[in-house]
């Protein structure tokens, strides 16, 4: 084995060993949150300007936001190149792991509510109709371990019923809290299962899973406290399955089914419908009706009387409710704007999202149910922290970013459990709502503004088949012969275009011996020289449906380019992306760099050139986007790309020299960091003067 290859497995063994004492650490912490107590119980004390604070349920808070960050990291440390059973195996033994140690946790007062209505129905008395504090109920209640802690005793049942049958059939086996959580466990397994199952057949990488396994808004939400919408969500999930397989009768039943679980469902189902499974849609409504046959009596309405209640008169940390609150001045009026936002979003929704509707996202419902429940907690008046939940899988999987932040700015939200563990009273601070929707409102307006800006530009998104590499170089006559001969062992590449700028050995008589087109372009770097240029003039020559350009010291092997192909033809409203890299030694600071390139190119939109950034050809060429600069063109062109549709992330592993790290030094990166951030600002206020920059890094 060369010493390449013995370093290489060195790295990939480093990558392992990081992620597993990552996977250590969040299994410690929840096993930490499993025996933390009650929530709101420990107060956290800072000192800022020599005034001390007490953050209410602030221990808690840091603990919630510890997870959130190992969970990320997790994500970056995921090793590559794993099988698909062991990816499965490891990602859900996991989990399991982690939510085996949530158990202790204390769960929410809500399974208070579920045992007592189950325990209700197997008494044969309607939970709908007669309240917990009931005191035609006071025989039962004396008796009972939970009755006590019922939230709003004055409250009927508002879930639907199939909910409740579930529990009651449970109770038959154990009346306690720790049955609700074990179902909770399982159906997040499941869940978990088919996010898995989601991503395979999307070809999106499988470490995208774990943003939602490893997740403390997850963890805590279910595991932690039992709430049963991770039903919702496998149900959902399992639909979109099944959707993706054509088995209609199974996706509307599961779709009902998600319905029977939580009423917030039936804005989502809509985007599962279309022409060629109209006959079917009889099941859906079946699904929902059924179960409330055997509650129904002539006072039917009884039924909805509690959800109604709960939507129309309470209200809780809603972002634009609130906001719509403070200028109205009341709940009612508030309610009443939202009501008219949401249908009108749910129209247009309907209109420009529905896979019937618009190709641009391959007649993928995902997009859909983003959308539906986008609207939904946006409008909704009352926003708890498990909310969330019911929209993170669809975030993870379009990857959109709003909502991963959001779920760790959501940990504020237990500041309110603090103040009412101390006080008594259910309150929530205005800047503590603040805290909650700053950050995910940044972030959520920029997507907003780029979805909008790309509806502008449509781009030939029909199936690629074929890949063009360009590769600039410059006296690279002892790379040139294996990078090219790497990329030919893909199948997908049709054609290699070497950009000479120059070179004064025998790089551009190796590249024409190997098959390659050479193309001599020794132009200054104020005249369209420049890597800039010389990739410029590559992708004029490229005649493929994807162009990809890889540096000369890159080695990148099938199937990486074959890749690209079925992720383009998977997601027509992706434009191009670039490819993780791994440096051929094996080194910590190297692993940081590789980690803080990932980072970059998933969190920004911005790749450097030595990830193999690829692109659909037609459209980069119409629209002139390749900055013929140059230095800098990588980042340009990623920002430029971004602007006309999404890009992709695939997470594989093109193998990139280190030696301008050896030669140069290791400063050599703080330098390049400083550099793309002041382009990136300069940017916004004028053109830069990229040859200066050129000539200022090379000296």
């Amino acid at each position: 084995m060369s010493d390449i290859q013995n370093n290489l497995t060195a790295s990939r063994r480093l990558a392992v060993v990081l992620f597993f004492v990552g996977a250590l650490l969040m299994s410690l912490i929840c096993l930490k949150g499993g025996g933390f107590g009650f929530i709101g119980e420990h107060y956290l004390n800072i000192g800022l300007f020599g005034i001390d604070y007490k953050v209410p349920a602030g221990k808690f808070i840091l603990l919630y936001g510890t997870t959130w960050l190992i969970s990320v990291a997790l994500f970056f440390l995921y090793p590559k190149g794993l099988t698909y059973k062991t990816n499965i195996l490891l990602i859900l033994a996991l989990s399991l792991i982690c939510r085996l140690a949530l158990i202790p946790h204390e769960p929410s007062d809500d399974v208070n509510r579920y045992l007592w209505e189950a325990r209700l129905l197997n008494e044969g008395i309607n939970p709908y109709y007669i309240a917990p504090d009931d005191s035609a109920l006071d025989g039962l209640a004396k008796t009972d371990p939970f009755h006590a802690n019922i939230n709003h005793p004055y409250n009927p049942a508002a879930y639907p019923p199939f909910v409740l049958y579930l529990f009651s059939f449970l109770i038959r086996i154990c009346y306690s809290t720790l049955i609700i959580k074990e179902l909770m466990i399982f159906f997040d397994i499941a869940a978990i299962w088919f996010i898995i199952m989601l991503l395979k057949e999307r070809k999106l990488d499988f470490r995208w899973a774990l943003l939602y396994a490893f997740n403390p808004l997850i963890l805590y939400s279910f595991a932690g406290q039992a709430h049963f919408d991770v039903m919702q969500i496998f149900f959902l999930l399992a639909a979109i399955f099944c959707y993706d397989r054509k088995k209609w009768f199974w996706m509307f039943l599961l779709a009902g089914l998600a319905i029977q679980t939580k009423y917030v469902a039936a804005a989502a189902i809509l985007f599962l419908v279309r022409r060629e499974n109209l006959k079917y849609v009889w099941i859906l409504p079946v699904t929902v009706v059924v179960p409330y046959l055997p509650l129904i009596d002539s006072e039917w309405h009884q039924l909805f009387y509690c959800i109604i209640k709960f939507g129309e008169e309470y209200a809780f940390n809603g972002s634009v409710h609130g906001l719509l609150r403070a200028a109205l001045g009341g709940i009612a009026p508030a309610t009443s704007v939202c009501k008219v936002l949401l249908a009108v979003s749910l129209v247009l929704g309907i209109c420009f999202v529905h896979p019937e509707r618009n190709s641009r996202f391959g007649h993928d419902p995902v997009q859909g149910f983003l959308f539906a429940f986008s609207a939904l907690l946006l409008f909704a008046p009352t926003v708890h922290f498990w909310y969330i939940t019911w929209i993170l899988p669809f975030a993870i999987i379009m990857q959109r970013m709003s909502w991963i932040v959001l779920s760790l700015s959501i940990g504020l939200y237990f500041i309110a459990n603090g103040i009412s563990h101390h006080t008594g009273k259910w309150d929530f601070p205005v800047w503590a709502q603040v805290g909650v929707w700053l950050p995910f409102s940044i972030v959520f307006l920029v997507e907003v503004s780029s979805f909008f800006k790309r509806l502008k530009y449509s781009f030939d998104s029909s199936i690629p088949e074929t890949v063009s590499v360009v590769i600039p170089v410059k006296n690279e006559e002892a790379r040139i012969d294996e990078c090219i001969k790497n990329v030919l062992t893909d199948k997908s590449v049709s054609e290699v275009i070497v950009v000479d700028a120059g070179s004064n050995d025998n790089t551009a008589k190796e590249a024409e011996n190997l098959g390659a087109k050479v193309i001599y372009h020794p132009a200054p770097p104020e005249k369209g020289g420049g890597r800039g240029g010389q990739i410029c003039r590559g992708i004029e020559a490229a005649k493929e449906d994807v162009v990809a350009v890889v540096h000369a010291d890159v080695d990148a092997t099938a199937p990486v380019f074959t890749k690209m192909i079925t992720s383009l033809e998977k997601h027509p409203d992706v434009i191009g992306g670039a490819v993780g890299s791994i440096f051929d030694r094996a080194s910590f600071r190297l692993k940081l760099i590789e980690l803080a390139n990932d980072f970059r190119m998933i969190f920004l939109g911005i790749s450097f050139g030595d990830q193999v950034q690829f692109f659909r050809r037609k459209p980069v060429v119409e629209n002139r986007l390749f900055p013929n600069i140059p230095l800098m063109e990588d980042v340009e062109f990623s920002i430029r790309l971004h602007s006309i549709g999404r890009q992709i992330f695939l997470f594989d592993e093109v193998v990139v020299s280190s030696r301008r790290w050896r030669v140069v030094g290791y400063i050599n990166s703080i330098s390049i960091i400083c550099r793309v951030v002041g382009y990136l600002i300069s940017r916004i206020v004028k053109e830069p003067d990229t040859v200066s920059l050129y000539r200022s890094y090379y000296r």
